[in-house]
């Protein structure tokens, strides 16, 4: 059974004379935060501990924990996949990711400034990971190979490049988000995993740039 889980930021309290001083403003209440419910079924049993962790009644400690289980959801889930460098692996990494982006979606939606940029890196390197390990599926040259089989070799290299291109344009958006979240918002640099994650976006881009 799917579980839904509701959570309230509230202001700090008030002294009784602060709530009682007729110049002052009520205290304003956050709205409710409604996080993205989570489907159990779906989970694989050993991130089932980050799925409890996931449902805290803390924002933080629930958006955290969330992070944690989208690289779980993603991770379990394509580890029994027979990758190959086809169009029909990435079709079946994406069908089996997609709960685990949902969860990450959920949190740069709800998340602030530092959630966002992780979240948003979380993404990105599971893209970027996936990328690289279709291309890892290539079969490497034996020994003594001939130019004809060097030659068809890129040709299939070439080809899934061209495939793979989604997945790269997706981690690439994703780490340009971190770097103008970051831009738009430098207090989030103040959460340290925030900080790391802004630190590798910028590296990732950097590399990018250097490559093409």
């Amino acid at each position: 059974m799917a579980a839904t889980v509701s959570v309230t930021a509230v202001a700090g309290p008030q002294s009784p004379a602060a709530s009682r001083a007729p110049q002052r403003a009520p205290a304003q209440v956050s709205p409710m935060v409604q996080l993205a419910s989570i489907d159990l079924t779906r989970v694989p049993e050993s991130c089932k501990p980050l799925a409890k962790q996931a449902l805290a009644q803390s924002l933080t400690a629930a958006l955290t924990a969330r992070v944690s289980l989208a690289t779980c959801m993603a991770d379990r889930a394509i580890a029994p996949l027979v990758l190959c460098d086809c169009g029909e692996s990435i079709l079946a990494v994406d069908a089996a990711i997609a709960p685990a982006i949902a969860v990450l979606d959920n949190v740069i939606e709800v998340g602030d400034p530092a959630m966002q940029v992780i979240g948003e890196h979380a993404e990105g390197k599971l893209y970027a990971g996936f990328a690289t390990r279709l291309l890892a599926t290539l079969p490497s040259p034996g020994p003594g190979a001939s130019d004809t089989e060097l030659a068809l070799r890129d040709l299939r290299k070439q080809a899934l490049e061209a495939q793979l291109a989604p997945w790269r344009e997706a981690a690439m958006t994703a780490f340009q988000h971190v770097v103008e979240i970051a831009r738009s918002h430098p207090e989030a640099a103040s959460n340290a995993t925030a900080a790391s994650a802004i630190r590798d976006s910028q590296q990732q881009l950097a590399a990018e740039v250097a490559n093409r």
